[in-house]
């Protein structure tokens, strides 16, 4: 962070290195935006900061300015090399209150986790997906808990493929 409170300088540092001082700063009181600033290389960080921020932790953001321009950085022998620079404002909008926000959380809380589909585990299409069903196995939830030995029996499928698959189902969880 700057010495400005609203600004993030972006560098070398990891991308959520960046994300977490955002994040930091617009929880603050009476925090409305932030300006991440980046020059050269740093651009395409600083718009991986502002997407991830975005989509991943603060979908009430969002980009309100973007400034490109170019600075004549001095180099040895008197000579001069021109660096791209960006600026992205990060806003929050102003329509999400906190009531609207609590309301949102106590119907995610109730809304029921719908089942994954099986075909949605790499190397199970729609017949072997078909088969599973028939031994009682009808979510991706249901495959993470199996017996990679007994199913593999079950289907007459080598034990190596069907522990593929419930790794596999277990990770997608």
């Amino acid at each position: 962070m700057s010495t400005d409170s609203n600004v993030v300088f972006i560098g070398r540092k990891p991308v959520m290195s960046y994300v977490l001082a955002v994040m930091m700063h617009l929880n603050t009181p009476n925090a409305k935006d932030v300006v991440l600033k980046a020059r050269g290389r740093a651009i395409t960080t600083a718009v991986d900061v502002a997407e991830v921020t975005r989509r991943r932790f603060m979908q009430e953001l969002h980009v309100s300015k973007i400034s490109i321009g170019t600075e004549e950085l001095p180099q040895e022998q008197g000579r001069t090399r021109a660096v791209s620079t960006m600026e992205i404002t990060l806003t929050r909008h102003a329509s999400v209150n906190n009531k609207e926000k609590e309301h949102k959380e106590d119907v995610d809380s109730v809304t029921p986790i719908q089942p994954k589909e099986l075909t949605s585990i790499p190397g199970i299409g729609v017949k072997r997906a078909e088969k599973l069903r028939s031994c009682g196995i009808n979510s991706v939830q249901d495959l993470a808990k199996c017996n990679s030995q007994d199913l593999s029996e079950k289907l007459q499928i080598s034990e190596k493929q069907v522990a593929t698959w419930i790794e596999n189902a277990k990770q997608s969880l």
